[in-house]
């Protein structure tokens, strides 16, 4: 390559150094006396974060200095480069865990499965919510008070039962966890689906948008009516569906809290308007009509102190919960099979064991009734695909604040000590793509990764209670991957306890769009490309795709009368 062209493809992090260094020489020139002065002290800046490598003991975490912009170079960095810097920096490394020094605190990068597994589980020296906190009060525009009531105990200084934030999450803990409540819900969800579809693409017409606008519309639609019930925000006000997604892209220029009715106008105008709404669903007590999840959430909030307005705006956070991360999620799984033919034919062909058939006795019409059930234990390439899904796009890290120095400790590890104040991410995008973890083909797409030989059903016997006989099923994790090494729903302490109910309605309703309708091309009417994924976007949930694939979707042929449901 000339010199002419590495110039012009040098990053711009390289354009900022060389002229760092250009001005240096024009001083030094121009004003030699203050020029020395100015070098010199640019001179060891730049050297500061190796002097602190120097300095470093041998139990330490590595601090990797930035080549040329000490304390706010790996800042820059992470905006820049947004998901895909831990890994562009690992890449250089090939450390189990390293540190980076960004503005006066460190940030600990751990890329092993095998030192996540320590530092994720419950302990009196790292703390979750002590990260997260400041960002909630950002995302959803809490006050002083209730921020003060929020914070109380999250740390189990006063025990384990009391505080807000305490009897929340054991409440939806207990209300997710496998059992009849979640079954309720589920069984709520899997009719909204069947309604939403049916009405959607009726008999031989079709519709065109894009592949997430239609995830985007059944989700949030389905999603609130089952947990929020009949009276929710965007039953009430429709349009706030889409203020929804416009607040969701806009996140992260709302929560720099920099003017931001200025500098992310329209994010934070949807905000606002989502707030009022759900200020309104407590106040006029739409909320006793929700879920038994949320009428006993709203009332733990409110017993605590929480006002009807914030109460309201606590629920913004549940909200991007069940949305947020499901839609996204739902969209690769069905991207990953409609955009490969092969693997959507063995799918149909593996999943019509879950489809019954029947008439209606009433109506005269032909019903076919999808069981979840059947699905998640008897159709290991449908789950194997889901699972491969998420691996491939979870690249949220899993975060921890380091309130005691201690030392940790992992097999075939030295003792490596943390320090109090230590920003801890466990960089589930790395992890997700190791190949000493998950082989060669660690950053390819492979369908049947999760697919073992074995004889019973493991992936959710602890959901279903059953067992079930079969030549290949779909296991939690392939052979000698670590558990930690799997990362879609965090790990540790705090696991998202709505993993369960994702799994199910996620899995129902990609079967259902399976044996229901054809998903096309809307220029070709041919295969739908695969979109490829935007790395660059700092994460506050699964990664996006650069461009949203736009399709026409239309019954299958043969399925133009037919009622399709799904049942738990």
């Amino acid at each position: 390559m000339s010199m002419l062209s590495r110039i012009r493809n040098a990053p711009v992090m390289s354009w900022l150094a060389l002229c760092h260094w250009v001005y240096c020489g024009i001083i030094l020139i121009k004003y030699p006396h203050l020029g020395f002065t100015v070098y010199f002290t640019l001179v060891v800046l730049s050297q500061t974060e190796r002097l602190l490598r120097a300095l470093q003991g041998p139990d330490e975490v590595p601090l990797i200095p930035h080549p040329w912009l000490p304390f706010l170079g790996h800042v820059l960095g992470m905006f820049w480069y947004g998901a895909s810097y831990f890994a562009r920096v690992n890449e250089k490394t090939n450390a189990p865990i390293f540190a980076l020094q960004t503005l006066n605190t460190r940030t600990i990068v751990v890329t092993s499965p095998h030192l996540a597994a320590p530092i994720q589980r419950a302990s009196k020296n790292t703390s979750f919510y002590g990260m997260i906190l400041e960002v909630t009060r950002r995302l959803v525009d809490f006050d002083a008070k209730s921020m003060d009531i929020i914070k109380w105990n999250i740390d189990n200084e006063h025990g384990h039962d009391e505080g807000l934030m305490n009897e929340a999450q054991h409440m939806i803990a207990s209300m997710l966890s496998p059992g009849p409540t979640l079954n309720q819900l589920a069984t709520i969800q899997l009719d909204k689906f069947s309604e939403i579809l049916n009405n959607l693409v009726p008999g031989s017409k079709s519709i065109e948008l894009s592949l997430m606008d239609f995830v985007k519309q059944t989700f949030t639609t389905a999603n609130a009516s089952t947990i929020y019930g009949p009276q929710n925000p965007f039953a009430m006000y429709p349009e706030l569906v889409q203020a929804f997604w416009d607040y969701e892209r806009g996140m992260i220029a709302v929560m720099a809290d920099i003017c931001p009715w200025i500098t992310a106008g329209k994010p934070w105008k949807a905000r606002k308007a989502i707030n009022d709404a759900l200020q309104e669903f407590i106040e006029k007590g739409y909320y006793r009509n929700a879920s038994p999840l949320i009428q006993k959430r709203v009332a733990i909030n409110l017993k605590h102190g929480l006002t009807p307005k914030m109460a309201g705006r606590a629920e913004l956070i549940l909200l991007f919960g069940i949305i947020g991360n499901a839609v996204p999620s739902t969209f690769w799984f069905l991207a990953n099979v409609f955009a490969r033919p092969d693997l959507l034919a063995l799918i149909r062909e593996e999943s019509s064991k879950a489809v019954h058939c029947s008439l209606n006795a009433t109506t005269g019409k032909k019903e076919k009734v999808i069981s979840v059930e059947v699905l998640k234990t008897r159709c290991p390439l449908l789950v194997s695909t889901y699972r491969e899904s998420l691996r491939l796009i979870a690249n949220l890290a899993s975060v921890r604040l380091v309130t005691n120095t201690h030392t940790i400790s992992a097999p075939s590890f030295s003792p490596i000590l943390l320090r109090k104040g230590d920003m801890i991410q466990i960089a589930s995008g790395v992890i997700h793509v190791s190949e000493p973890v998950w082989g060669h083909d660690a950053k390819t797409f492979n369908a049947s990764r999760f697919i073992s030989e074995t004889t019973t059903s493991e992936q959710f016997s602890t959901e279903t209670g059953s067992h079930v006989s079969a030549e290949q099923t779909a296991t939690k994790l392939p052979k000698n991957v670590p558990s930690a090494a799997y990362r879609a729903f965090g790990g540790g302490s705090v696991i998202c306890p709505g993993r369960h109910f994702a799994q199910t309605e996620i899995i129902g309703f990609v079967a259902m769009c399976v044996h229901m309708l054809d998903i096309v091309d809307t220029k070709s009417g041919g295969t739908m490309p695969l979109p490829e994924r935007d790395n660059r976007r700092i994460p506050l949930s699964v990664m996006k795709p650069k461009v949203e694939p736009q399709v026409k979707i239309r019954r299958r042929p043969g399925e133009d009368d037919v009622v399709w449901r799904l049942e738990l």
